[in-house]
C-alpha cells in the first residue's frame, strides 16, 4: 500500500512539473525508445579505483515520437536501397551502421544522412532524456552541504549553483574517483566527514582564482567539515551511485499516460518497470517492450540514441577551442548531418517542450547550442 502511495504522489508530481514547464501531456503519442552508452549501473571499481565506465559517456534513452493518429507505414525495405543495405541485414543497427569510432566520424556517413532525412520528411519527432553520470554523482554532495534557503539568501539560483559545483570538479575527475573508492562514496561514515570534506578542498584551486559563486561553495564545504552529517551520503550500498537506470523509463511512462511506450528489450530494466508499473493496474497497458529486430521504428531510435550518445560525449569531451578548430575542418557531409540534427532537436522541442531531457549541469545545454551555431556560421 505504500508502494502504490509513493507512486501516486510521483504521478502527482510529475504532472505539477508538465504543467509548470508547459509540457503537453494530454495529446496522445506514440514513443519509441532505445538507448546507448548503457552500463546497466554507474559505480566505481574497486579493482581500478576508477568508474566501470567513461563518466564523459552520457546514459542516452531516445527514439521517435509521433501522434496516435499520424500512422505510418515502413518496413526494413524502405530503407535497403538508400542505405545499401545488404540481402542479409535483418535490422538496422547503430553499432554495426553508423558507428565509426566518435562523434565526427559518425557525421561522415552518408547513411546517417539518409536516415535523418527520413526522420525529418516523416510525421516523427525524436525524443530523448541524456544523464550526465558524474553530474549525477556529485550533485548529493552539493545537496549535502547548503539549504535551497541559503541560496536564494544569497542571491544564487539554485540550478546554476549545482552547475558550478560540477564544474569546479569536472577537471578533476582521475583524483575525484580515487577519493570517492577511499571513502566508499556514496556510503560516508559519518567519522570520515571531516576528511572527505578536506579531501574535495584539496582538489581545487586556489581562493583567488575563484569566483565568488565557487568562493561560496567552497566556504559550505569548509561548514560541512565542521559538521557529522552529509545528509545524502549515509546508508547507501558502497561505491554504487546508480543501481540500474529504470527510473529514466518510468518517468515517461508515468509523464505521458495518454500514450504508449514502446522499449526496446533491457532485461533487469523491463523487469522493474513492470514491477513498479503494476502497482497501477490502470496504467498496466501503455508500455511494452519488443525485440528490436521486430519493429523498424525502434530500430530507427537506435540510430537516434546512438548518435545522440556519441554527440553528447563529443560535448562533454572537448572545449570551445577545440570544437571551434573542428568545425573549420567539417566536410558538406558532415555539416549537413550536425545541421540535421539540430533541426530535428529544434522541431521536437516546438512540437512539445517535454521531448528533450538533459540531466547536467546547464551550462551542458549552452554548450551544445554554441556548438550549433558555430556549425551553421560555418554553412554561411
Amino acid at each position: 500500500m505504500d508502494e502504490e502511495k509513493d507512486i501516486d504522489i510521483l504521478v502527482s508530481i510529475q504532472q505539477e512539473l508538465c504543467d509548470m514547464w508547459g509540457i503537453n501531456n494530454k495529446t496522445k503519442y506514440v514513443f519509441y525508445y532505445d538507448e546507448s552508452n548503457n552500463c546497466r549501473k554507474f559505480w566505481v571499481d574497486g579493482s581500478r579505483q576508477q568508474f566501470n565506465t567513461e563518466h564523459t559517456a552520457d546514459f542516452v534513452l531516445a527514439g521517435l515520437v509521433r501522434k496516435e493518429n499520424e500512422k505510418v507505414e515502413a518496413s526494413l525495405e524502405t530503407f535497403r536501397k538508400s542505405l545499401k543495405l545488404q540481402a542479409n541485414v535483418k535490422e538496422i543497427k547503430f553499432k554495426k551502421m553508423y558507428a565509426k569510432s566518435d562523434f565526427l566520424q559518425c557525421v561522415k556517413e552518408r547513411r546517417l544522412f539518409e536516415t535523418l532525412s527520413w526522420i525529418d520528411k516523416s510525421p516523427f519527432y525524436i525524443h530523448y532524456v541524456n544523464v550526465n553520470n558524474l553530474f549525477y554523482a556529485i550533485v548529493d554532495i552539493f545537496d549535502s552541504i547548503v539549504e535551497l534557503d541559503e541560496i536564494s539568501e544569497f542571491g544564487y539560483d539554485y540550478n546554476k549553483m549545482k552547475s558550478e559545483f560540477y564544474y569546479m570538479f569536472k577537471g578533476k575527475a582521475d583524483a575525484l574517483q580515487i577519493l570517492m573508492f577511499k571513502y566508499k562514496y556514496p556510503n560516508i561514515q559519518k567519522k570520515y566527514v571531516e576528511a572527505f570534506c578536506n579531501d574535495l578542498l584539496l582538489l581545487l584551486k586556489s581562493r583567488e582564482e575563484m569566483k565568488e559563486e565557487e568562493k561560496f561553495l567552497v566556504r559550505m564545504l569548509n561548514r560541512a567539515a565542521g559538521s557529522d552529517e552529509l545528509v545524502f551520503l549515509h546508508d547507501n550500498d558502497d561505491y554504487i551511485m546508480q543501481e540500474n537506470y529504470a527510473e529514466f523509463y518510468i518517468d515517461p511512462i508515468l509523464k505521458y499516460q495518454k500514450s504508449r511506450h514502446i522499449f526496446d528489450e533491457e532485461t533487469i530494466v523491463q523487469d522493474i518497470v513492470k514491477k513498479q508499473i503494476a502497482m497501477r493496474n490502470n496504467m498496466a497497458n501503455n508500455f511494452q517492450f519488443v525485440k528490436s529486430e521486430t519493429d523498424i521504428f525502434v530500430q530507427l531510435s537506435d540510430v537516434v540514441a546512438g548518435i545522440l550518445g556519441k554527440l553528447f560525449k563529443y560535448i562533454n569531451s572537448t572545449n570551445e577551442n577545440q570544437r571551434g578548430r573542428d568545425v573549420k575542418g567539417l566536410s558538406e557531409l558532415q555539416v549537413d548531418n550536425i545541421l540535421l540534427i539540430d533541426k530535428l532537436r529544434m522541431e521536437a522541442d516546438r512540437e512539445n517542450p517535454g521531448f528533450l531531457c538533459s540531466i547536467g549541469p546547464l551550462e551542458g545545454i549552452g554548450m551544445l547550442n554554441r556548438f550549433f551555431e558555430m556549425v551553421k556560421k560555418k554553412r554561411k
